[in-house]
């Protein structure tokens, strides 16, 4: 790869088959309009009629690098370094959704593609072109690939830069965009994790998190009773769950999070010692950016919600009818600006009198409601961005619960999040049914597209595991297809359901889905490629994991050589068996199925016949 500097002050940046050219820099959507160009082989400054905008290149191996820093210059929204170039040879682009529900995924430049957040890579059937910035401390980076259209044809445009939401002084340098040249999609897309994970010191201290969340049965109605009840009967069964959560539902309005209401006699700690006391950790569900109208701490504090351009709060959401949201009696709900010193302490007490109780796991939900543009809201303080203010108040939550706590994010933007989070949710809730909403739609494009930074970015949560054969309206195969799913993406495994009251067949499967204590992540062969089915595999050392699932509503039959997945190996085969007991394995490089709608199928792969049903995905 290489890149040129012309005399007009564009540059070309050429990979092997993918080219962009033309590049040149924008602001608020504008390219430049310099009055004079200095162009060097590193370097370029526009010189325009009020200030200046410098970029810097530096090629290391097939790694560019391009720094920009604008100087003299107010009123910057947004700046992009690498502005409407002209895309060839590319016949797709991975696009990263900017937090849970994406959209992430493969879009052909034909179509109307969203912008990507924190990277993307340009396809195509030779190599990949990834586009990225390892820094995201400050500024929210996009890239979009746009199709323009011509008097008489069309043409493809890239660009790549920062928002910086209004906020920038007089001179202002933003993180250094990198573009790369690789081969393989899933590989160049690890690589690039990788590198982000480096720099924003990315966590790696717990191990696979295995919990129950009073959530997705009990929902907001969960009480002291009927956590004494989940208690009794996950010991009873001797399931070795680490945490039990309580979920939304236990305060009387949101914000008030350390008053409980009239489920919880005793409050918060007095659940906490009862898990404590049962042999699990507590864990506990907030909303740090949430205050219900009717709440005190909206009360007393009006002034550390956000406001509107007309001094009037941000109502992120309304609830005026039926059903109410979380049992609360709010109908409007506002923003808490923790740009306001007094509204973060009020969080960092929150999150220290919780930790004091005992809770050990903290579900962060909504934290998206904290990424209104600075240039769009009043903020208390104007000069920082809305990532700048969610790192200041995931800084003082971490602090607050401890280097040892376990910390969840959920409907949250992914990469600020990065080196405080333990664990993230990918997608949307999954309900008890296949049908939208609250079906898995969206968790099964999310999952494969984010396995990438699985375990190196967080530990990826592809949300609870609804095994339940009451209580349903999924069929049996939906929900096995479903808990291995998730279970083999090799991130968070949970559930919400009453353990005790399961079916012997579902007290096997969450035993099956029990995860290991090493990090995991699976192969995805298949993701750059058009296929109706999700397949993926794991290389473990007693063997191969082979798992494929139907998620269309038509049967599907699949055919693979094992040879191509494992290597050119003599293999045996076992497909799991839901109602025999014995283990049959077959001597055949070649698989082939015909998979029922949302049907799945899990097969052993081994070198040596299995001589025993393996009772879980990781020990056998």
């Amino acid at each position: 790869m290489k890149y040129i500097v012309h005399e007009d002050g564009a540059f070309d940046i050429l990979g092997r088959s993918i080219l962009l050219r033309g590049c040149y820099p924008a602001i608020n959507g504008r390219a430049l309009r310099p009055v004079r160009v200095e162009a060097a082989k590193t370097e370029i400054t526009y010189v325009l009629p009020q200030g200046s905008v410098r970029l810097s290149f530096k090629m290391e191996a097939d790694r560019l690098s391009v720094d920009c820093t604008a100087a003299g210059l107010r009123g910057i929204h947004d700046l992009a370094p690498l502005g409407n170039a002209a895309v060839e040879g590319a016949e797709s682009v991975f696009v990263q959704g900017f937090g849970m529900e994406g959209p992430s995924g493969i879009f052909a430049l034909t179509e109307k593609v969203p912008v990507s957040h924190g990277l993307t890579a340009l396809c195509s059937g030779e190599s990949i072109l990834l586009a990225y910035t390892e820094d995201h401390r400050r500024y929210s980076a996009g890239f979009r690939v746009k199709t323009c259209e011509g008097l008489f044809d069309e043409s493809v445009s890239f660009s790549g830069g920062f928002n910086l939401e209004g906020t920038a002084g007089d001179e202002v340098t933003v993180p250094s965009l990198y573009i790369e040249e690789s081969a393989g999609l899933a590989q160049s897309l690890r690589h690039c994790a990788e590198r982000i994970a480096g720099a924003m010191q990315a966590r790696h201290v717990q191990p696979p998190a295995f919990f129950w969340s009073s959530w997705y049965h009990a929902y907001e109605t969960m009480d002291k009773a009927a956590l004494e009840e989940v208690l009794a009967g996950i010991k009873a069964e001797d399931i070795p769950l680490q945490y039990i959560e309580v979920d939304a539902g236990y305060t009387p309005h949101l914000g008030d999070w350390l008053t409980p209401n009239h489920r919880w006699p005793g409050g918060l700690q007095k659940a906490a010692e009862m898990i404590l006391d049962a042999g699990f950790q507590p864990g506990i569900w907030v909303a740090p950016f949430i205050v219900g109208d009717r709440s005190r701490l909206y009360g007393e504090h009006p002034d550390w919600v956000l406001h509107g351009p007309d001094g009037k709060p941000v109502v992120q959401l309304r609830c005026y009818t039926e059903p109410k949201l979380w049992g609360n009696s709010d109908c409007d709900y506002y923003v808490l600006d923790t740009s306001h010193p007094d509204a973060l302490r009020y969080i960092e007490n929150v999150f220290r009198t919780l930790r004091s109780w005992g809770f050990s796991l903290f579900k962060t939900d909504f934290m998206l409601w904290n990424m209104h543009d600075t240039s769009a809201v009043r903020r208390h303080d104007p000069t920082l961005t809305s990532v700048e203010i969610l790192r200041k108040t995931i800084a003082v939550i971490r602090n607050a619960i401890g280097e040892e706590s376990y910390l969840l994010g959920c409907i949250a933007p992914f990469m600020p999040f990065i080196g405080y989070a333990d664990g993230m949710r990918l997608a949307g809730d999954c309900g008890a049914q296949w049908a939208e909403p609250y079906g898995p739609v969206n968790m099964l494009r999310e999952l494969p597209c984010d396995n990438y930074f699985n375990h190196v970015f967080w530990q990826n949560d592809p949300d609870a595991m609804l095994l339940r054969d009451f209580d349903t309206n999924l069929k049996p195969r939906e929900a096995r297809s479903l808990a291995l799913l998730q279970a083999l993406s090799g991130g968070v495994v949970s559930t919400s359901d009453p353990v005790h009251r399961l079916g012997d067949d579902r007290k096997r499967l969450l035993r099956l889905t029990q995860p290991g204590k090493k990090a995991v992540s699976p192969e995805l062969p298949q993701l750059d490629r058009d296929r109706r089915e999700l397949m993926l595999t794991h290389r473990l050392p007693q063997g191969n994991l082979l798992f494929v699932m139907n998620p269309t509503d038509a049967p599907l039959t699949v055919f693979y050589r094992l040879s191509e997945l494992f290597g050119d190996e003599i293999w045996y085969q076992y497909r799991y068996d839901w109602d025999e007991d014995g283990v049959v394995s077959t001597k055949d490089d070649t698989f082939a199925g015909t998979l029922l709608p949302h049907d799945s199928v899990l097969v052993f792969v081994t070198r040596e016949p299995l001589r025993e049903k393996p009772s879980n995905l990781w020990r056998w």
